[in-house]
């Protein structure tokens, strides 16, 4: 691999993203479209290579900013997925995680241990407090690895959000920096 990435372990890697991997994060979003659109509203409006590359530049310009971390997910060499650190608050040392992983590599702990190694760089390199994660209360796979990774139920916003017509609930999960483990194996 030419590019920079994080190892989690022998078989996953973190990789700062780069233009080119536009075309391949596409390609598992068009294959794997009804499944990751049943939570993921932005798969509607991801149409082409062009919308992926746009969000790739957004995304880094982001980074730029300090607002925003996007790592894309490899599975034994291949892009399976993503994991972000989303609306970065430096001062408050607080951020949003995000994720999302083509469906036929659900169940094999990938998302679990990328989710270890994020919030590992979140508290211990970026020097943040609290990671907060939203969950759509339909989304119980996605709850139960929030569980795994320690993260604490702290409350359900109700019509939280407006997708496809109708509003849907999302369940808030918190996890301290103080409540962090890095030795925790996955």
């Amino acid at each position: 691999m030419d590019f920079f990435y994080f190892p989690v372990d022998e078989d996953i890697k973190l990789a700062q993203p780069e233009t080119f991997m536009a075309e391949p994060l596409f390609q598992v979003i068009e294959q794997d479209r009804a499944f990751l659109s049943t939570y993921l509203p932005f798969i509607d409006h991801t149409l082409t290579v062009e919308d992926e590359l746009n969000f790739i530049k957004l995304m880094l310009k982001k980074q730029a900013a300090g607002e925003h971390r996007l790592f894309v997910i490899y599975y034994r060499d291949q892009v399976v997925g993503t994991i972000d650190i989303q609306q970065i608050d430096l001062e408050n040392k607080k951020a949003f995680v995000g994720y999302w992983l083509q469906s036929k590599y659900n169940g094999l702990g990938i998302i679990a241990r990328c989710l270890h190694k994020i919030c590992d760089f979140a508290f211990n390199t970026l020097d943040l407090n609290k990671l907060s994660l939203h969950i759509n209360t339909k989304n119980k796979a996605s709850q139960k690895v929030a569980e795994r990774a320690n993260f604490r139920f702290v409350g359900t916003d109700k019509d939280e959000s407006f997708e496809r017509g109708q509003f849907e609930d999302f369940h808030r999960y918190a996890l301290l920096k103080h409540e962090f483990n890095t030795e925790t194996s996955l």
